[in-house]
Formats: structure tokens, C-alpha cells, sequence
């Protein structure tokens, strides 16, 4: 039996540069993470889950909590940190998560003591929540992603003796292996690679 030849080795691929961190990824872990150890904090202050004319909390700091609204914080929290890997996802999330908290605010103030009849809220609660909506909704709207579908795929490439070379999408690329051309637009933003 003949040994088996092995095959032509496959062409390396080129990973595209790293992305900036974008202000959505950046708020989404600071919120989620402050909303999780917020929850947490709670719970050991009060984890009662009492509803309707019974409701009541204990103080965390000047905010009011019980159990139901550290399950919110938790929950909002966890789903922040799910954002914080992607900007598209923390952007979404973030937009997301401020019109939840305008909601929750204004179910506060038309509610006086509480929202939906299971949070007990106070004026402190409502102001940080104010806060925390438009701090989330200005970062996914700081996070738009303002470079195009060819600059979002391309890869500028480098020897020591040539001029940079674009691949990539828009750059002549019909398939097969890679081939560069000169750079197809110097408007684009472009990332090295190293």
C-alpha cells in the first residue's frame, strides 16, 4: 500500500485588525458590573418579596431596595455584561436597557412610593435612574459604527521594502487566493497589521 501524499499545506488566513473599544462596550461592563455587586449588596440588606400595600424596603446607602428590585439589578446587570464583547450587542443592549430605565422612572414618579406595585422606589432611586438611562443611551449613540462595509473587512498589509497593499472587499478580490493591489482609497480608514 502506497504512503499517502500529503496535500498542498492551506494558505494561512490573514486575521482582520482588532477593533476599538467602543463607549457602549465600555458603559456596558461598568453598569453591568456596578448593577451586579448593587444586587448583591442588596439581597444582604433586604430579600424580602413582599408586593402591593405591603411593600416596603430597607435602605442600601439613600437608595430604597428589597429582594424584587435587587433581582432587577442583577438582571439588568447580567444582561449589560453580555454586551460588552461586541459593539453592535453592547450598543443594542445599552439602547435597550436606557429605555427599560426610563420606563422603571417614570413607573416611580406616577407611582410615588413605588413602581409596578413590587419596586419600592424613592427620589433617589428615580434621579439614578435618570442618570443611568441617558448615560446608556448616550453611549449606543456614541457607539455607531461609522465606518463602512468595505473598511469594516479590510486589512492593510506591509513588507518592510513595499507600500502598504489592501485586501480585502472592494480591493478587486474575486476569490481564490488573496491578491493585493494598491490601496483602492485613501478616504478609508485603514488599520496596520502588524
Amino acid at each position: 500500500m502506497a504512503a499517502a501524499r500529503p496535500g498542498p499545506a492551506a494558505p494561512a488566513r490573514q486575521p482582520l485588525t482588532p477593533q476599538p473599544v467602543a463607549p457602549a462596550q465600555v458603559v456596558a461592563g461598568a453598569l453591568g458590573l456596578t448593577l451586579v455587586l448593587a444586587g448583591i449588596a442588596g439581597m444582604v440588606v433586604d430579600s424580602s418579596f413582599t408586593t402591593g400595600s405591603d411593600l416596603g424596603g430597607s435602605r442600601l446607602l439613600v437608595f430604597e431596595v428589597n429582594g424584587w428590585h435587587n433581582v432587577v439589578h442583577l438582571a439588568t446587570g447580567l444582561l449589560l455584561l453580555g454586551g460588552v464583547g461586541n459593539n453592535r450587542r453592547a450598543r443594542s443592549l445599552c439602547q435597550l436597557f436606557g429605555l427599560a430605565y426610563i420606563v422603571v422612572t417614570i413607573a416611580g414618579i406616577a407611582g410615588g412610593d413605588d413602581a409596578f406595585g413590587l419596586i419600592p422606589i424613592n427620589v433617589a432611586d428615580d434621579v439614578l435612574h435618570v442618570v443611568l438611562a441617558l448615560v446608556a443611551l448616550g453611549a449606543a449613540a456614541a457607539s455607531k459604527d461609522w465606518r463602512d462595509t468595505i473598511a469594516r473587512h479590510r486589512v492593510v498589509m506591509g513588507d518592510a521594502g513595499d507600500a502598504a497593499q489592501v485586501v480585502g472587499p472592494g480591493s478587486g478580490h474575486v476569490g481564490g487566493p488573496r491578491a493585493t493591489q494598491p490601496r483602492i482609497d485613501s478616504r478609508l480608514p485603514h488599520r496596520r497589521h502588524p
